[in-house]
């Protein structure tokens, strides 16, 4: 499996019955979900580890990820958005 980052096969996922009975399946990009959500950049990280280790468990996997470097990615990302929203609190009581 390839590990560029770039367009690879685990930024794909095939929706075959999606929840919209009226609407036909397809297959979703991982970016194009970041974009369509206006994620920020931490989000999008924690997104996009999330997408790689449930692909994982179905075969398609990002090489050399373990389920401890993604938990490491959610904590690491979680922290930041965390931190970051601990100043704004403390900001907004002075």
């Amino acid at each position: 499996m390839e590990n560029s980052g770039g367009l690879v096969n685990y930024y794909l996922v095939k929706v075959d019955h999606p929840q919209r009975e009226e609407q036909e399946p397809y297959q979703a990009e991982c970016e194009d979900i970041i974009e369509a959500l206006g994620l920020t950049f931490d989000e999008a990280n924690i997104f996009k580890e999330i997408w790689r280790t449930a692909n994982a468990r179905k075969g398609v996997g990002k090489q050399g990820n373990t389920p401890l470097r993604a938990a490491q990615k959610y904590v690491h990302y979680s922290s930041r958005i965390l931190r970051k929203a601990q100043r704004e609190a403390d900001s907004a009581k002075s």
